[in-house]
């Protein structure tokens, strides 16, 4: 029997990063582009002090009146080492790229 892997109808990905610091917001932003998405929360991570961490999800633009992003799904998770400052993303590579 053939397994069918379901595909994302998400065109959009935002990724953000949530600083250790909950006094203010870390960065973030939306891209077409799965591959890039993982990589610009790596390089925010990076950026950040020890304890960051971030996501990337596939995303949807909901039309109206008030437009607003429908989130489909998880599509990486990432980490920065509060001793080392290593950076840690899980990005599993999707069945159908």
């Amino acid at each position: 029997m053939k397994t069918v892997q379901t595909r994302t109808n998400a065109s959009l990905y935002s990724w953000d990063v949530r600083c250790h610091d909950s006094r203010r917001a870390g960065p973030g932003g939306i891209s077409a582009d799965r591959r890039r998405a993982v990589a610009a929360l790596a390089e925010a991570l990076s950026a950040e002090r020890g304890g960051a961490s971030g996501a990337v999800w596939a995303v949807r633009l909901k039309p109206g009146r008030h437009p607003e992003y429908c989130y489909d799904g998880l599509i990486a998770k990432g980490f920065c080492d509060p001793t080392s400052g290593a950076v840690t993303v899980e990005a599993p590579t999707p069945a159908y790229a």
